[in-house]
């Protein structure tokens, strides 16, 4: 077998352990390329996926950027950019990704990066231009959609976002982001029943999430039904004692029940985690 086959065949072999998931087993076979070639682009690649996939964000990058330094490509400036994103450094992965869709205008995945942080930015028109030009190019990128419809939400485009999470969950019934924002966007538009339906649509793939049941409460209220609101208020509380927005709705369907006494305590629970949540809000940040 020539070094080039040998080569090919261990990639292969890497990959095949990389996607189940056997990162040891295929950094056994990455390694071997390497010690063959030390700079060869792909096991680089594939050792800084890795390397990411595992949290080790820096040395992933290190290792991406001797990949690019022997051959330039799309995926890896793609890598380098998620990798700089979660290390917070947003402008650099910016670049990365520019980098990537300069090499390939059709890489999707690409697109929808670089949208979700311009998005984060406060760019929405431009986000908005990122993301239908991801999902124009892939439209089963449910990620790119839950993010656009965030983002039309941010932009008070309600029925464009519910449309947006309704594509996701068309592909993926249990992306529970695209429910839970679903339900939201349907509660923010006055459309209170079809709200309480989706929260309980999400309550069946996540029956132990709090939030979907305060918004479930909310949904509720609205109906004009405040002891069942009140009671799955109490259920968010049993999942999470310590949740304020829990405590401070709790406060305020007592206080349309005439339970003034019981509301009281509650929003003075509620006022009382938020000063601890500001408080070591501020500690952390001296």
């Amino acid at each position: 077998m020539t070094d080039a086959a040998m080569i090919a065949t261990l990639l292969q072999q890497g990959l095949f352990h990389h996607r189940q998931g056997d990162f040891r087993n295929a950094m056994e076979r990455y390694t071997e390329v390497l010690r063959a070639d030390p700079e060869h682009p792909d096991a680089l690649y594939y050792v800084a996926a890795i390397a990411c996939q595992e949290g080790q964000y820096q040395q992933g990058i290190a290792l991406a950027r001797r990949a690019l330094a022997r051959k330039p490509q799309a995926r890896i400036h793609n890598l380098i950019g998620k990798a700089l994103e979660r290390q917070g450094e947003h402008l650099e992965a910016v670049k990365n990704f520019e980098a990537a869709i300069a090499l390939d205008a059709g890489f999707a995945e690409a697109h929808g990066n670089r949208a979700a942080i311009l998005a984060a930015a406060g760019l929405h028109e431009e986000a908005l231009k990122g993301f239908d030009r991801a999902l124009a190019l892939n439209p089963e990128a449910v990620a790119d959609w839950i993010n656009r419809g965030a983002l039309l939400q941010d932009m008070g485009r309600q029925e464009e976002a519910i449309a947006s999470y309704e594509r996701a969950i068309a592909l993926q019934p249990n992306a529970v982001p695209a429910l839970f924002n679903r339900a939201e966007a349907l509660r923010a538009s006055g459309r209170p029943q079809e709200a309480l339906n989706a929260y309980q649509q999400l309550l069946g793939h996540a029956p132990g999430m709090p939030e979907a049941q305060i918004g479930r409460a909310m949904a509720l209220r609205d109906l004009g039904r405040y002891q069942d609101a009140l009671d799955a208020v109490e259920l968010a509380l049993a999942a999470r004692p310590k949740l304020a927005a829990a405590h401070a709705l709790r406060g305020r369907l007592l206080q349309a029940l005439g339970r003034d006494e019981e509301a009281e305590a509650s929003l003075a629970k509620a006022a009382e985690l938020d000063a601890a949540a500001a408080a070591t809000s501020a500690k952390s940040q001296a």
